[in-house]
């Protein structure tokens, strides 16, 4: 009787093992494999490729196409991606990063017409690197070119970065030494990080008044006249005029990153799981496929409106980092496990 008990968990183990790192089409959302801890994604200039990131040591920054699932992702970075003149970060930043731990990234095109890539790097050195992207004639990304990076100030540890149109950036600092010492100041009711903003001219300077518990994922308005920042312990989403100002703020459960929609809207990653098995999944090792329920929520700077437009359990992929819609479909990446998902949301 007790080696069938075993048999039988061990079998069930197996099964729930398998259901958890099988990707195709699911029951509500379709997997696609080969990545390790793809936190943020982005859409290049051509409207079908995304550009994602992994946030593990040695990650990559890989290009895969929408309508071309079959085929294998085209790794930029580091298999196509070269040293050129640091002209475009900081004078202090001269070397091109030879290791690389993707997390927020931002694609956007500069003044000069040349798309422009920034990723926050906890590889080697804490910074905002920046890249230019390579394209053919399609806008479709066939390598990068390191251009700088900015360093972080002090011990602060980066989370998200998004690049104002009138040069420079802006980024989150959730926290400052350590992670979990933070959440804990956090979860007591202490503001813990900010908004800075970035620019050759003046370097970094905080944002006034937007101090927070750990400040997530920010962006900025098309015309760079305001961002939103998630304030992830606090359950907000948060918006500012560059001087500071705010100007309105929603609820939202444990936001993660943000991006735009074509409709207008910003879609955010929000997590449906306490603190305590946030700091459990924030433990295990990077490519563990985590089962943490979520929702993608879109939210109307305007109105202030929020609104779940898709929500999961976390059976067959979970804890949504961030949301990237392409058409009538989104696509999402997580700070762990294998695989992205793509759900087709009315």
């Amino acid at each position: 009787m007790i080696k069938i008990l075993v048999v039988s968990l061990l079998v069930l183990l197996s099964q729930s093992l398998k259901a958890a790192n099988d990707c195709g089409e699911g029951a509500s959302l379709r997997t696609v494999c080969g990545f390790t801890a793809p936190e943020d994604i982005e859409l290049a200039g051509d409207g079908q490729s995304l550009l994602i990131g992994e946030m593990v040591a040695g990650g990559r920054l890989l290009s895969l196409k929408l309508d071309d699932l079959s085929a294998a992702p085209i790794e930029l970075y580091p298999a196509l991606s070269e040293a050129g003149p640091p002209d475009w970060g900081s004078s202090d930043c001269q070397d091109y990063p030879r290791q690389m731990v993707f997390h927020g990234i931002d694609l956007s095109l500069r003044a000069d017409g040349s798309w422009q890539l920034l990723a926050v790097n906890h590889g080697v050195r804490e910074s905002v690197e920046f890249f230019q992207v390579v394209t053919n004639e399609d806008a479709s990304p066939q390598g990068l070119i390191w251009r700088g990076c900015a360093l972080a100030p002090g011990s602060e540890n980066l989370n998200d970065v998004a690049a104002l149109p009138q040069g420079g950036f802006l980024s989150s600092t959730p926290f400052v030494g350590s992670e979990l010492w933070s959440i804990a100041k956090a979860l007591l009711g202490f503001n813990t990080g900010h908004v800075r903003r970035w620019d050759q001219a003046a370097g970094w300077r905080t944002i006034p008044n937007t101090e927070g518990r750990y400040p997530n994922g920010v962006i900025t308005d098309p015309d760079g006249r305001r961002f939103h920042v998630n304030m992830y312990i606090d359950g907000l989403v948060k918006t500012f005029l560059l001087d500071g100002t705010e100007v309105g703020s929603a609820k939202v459960i444990n936001g993660d990153n943000l991006s735009w929609g074509e409709d207008g809207k910003i879609r955010i990653a929000s997590h449906r799981a306490g603190m305590l098995d946030m700091v459990r999944a924030l433990e295990t090792p990077p490519d563990t496929n985590l089962r943490v329920p979520f929702a993608i929520v879109e939210y109307e700077p305007i109105t202030g409106m929020v609104t779940d437009s898709f929500v999961h359990d976390g059976s067959e992929f979970g804890a949504a980092t961030v949301a990237q819609q392409v058409g009538d479909k989104v696509v999402m990446g997580s700070f762990k496990g294998t695989r992205i998902a793509i759900a087709e949301v009315l």
